[in-house]
């Protein structure tokens, strides 16, 4: 909810800040503008998609000890949904990484030669300080998703052990949280 309201906030205010420098209403600094147009596009995806996730582990790790402690009381179909997919919840986290470290790869491999041609040193070293994190990222995020798939499948096994699970609520945890992954629709 929090990350939800701060992700508005800033959404807000960067095109607040475009909208009021390209009117002529209020000048605005180019490097707010671009802090707060790079904090909405690159950093607050991986917060919502962090927090998410830190939610979704630790009812997961809830759901667990519950079932150590008392082994024939089955969860609800809502806590088995929200905390239990076939999918672990720190892979979408990772696939996030994984396209933004990719995608700032691409972007500042490209911007990177033109500014050296340029002669501007400081913008240099800023990209190219920008493109070690984004190769740095992008090396990460496989072993993540890997290390993610695995732990996924583990809990699938581990849930398969401890409750049987009606269809339809089968059907619903095979539904991966960033959608279907082809660039589907989730509700296809």
């Amino acid at each position: 909810m929090a990350t939800s309201a701060a992700g508005a906030v800033l959404a807000g205010a960067a095109v607040a800040s475009v909208v009021a420098d390209a009117a002529g209403w209020v000048p605005v600094p180019r490097t707010i503008q671009a802090s707060l147009v790079l904090v909405t596009l690159l950093v607050l995806p991986v917060a919502c998609v962090g927090a998410h996730a830190v939610w979704a582990l630790r009812g997961r790790a809830e759901l667990f000890i519950a079932a150590a402690e008392h082994p024939r009381r089955r969860p609800t179909d809502r806590q088995l949904v929200n905390h239990l997919r076939d999918e672990h919840p720190l892979t979408p986290l990772w696939w996030m990484v994984s396209v933004l470290g990719g995608l700032g790869t691409l972007c500042l491999g490209i911007a990177l030669p033109f500014a050296l041609a340029d002669g501007a040193v400081l913008a240099g070293a800023l990209l190219g300080a920008g493109l070690a994190v984004s190769l740095a990222a992008l090396a990460l995020s496989v072993p993540g998703i890997r290390r993610a798939e695995r732990q996924g499948s583990e809990d699938r096994r581990r849930r398969t052990e401890l409750w049987s699970v009606p269809t339809a609520v089968e059907r619903r945890l095979t539904t991966p949280l960033l959608g279907t992954g082809d660039g589907g629709h989730a509700g296809t």
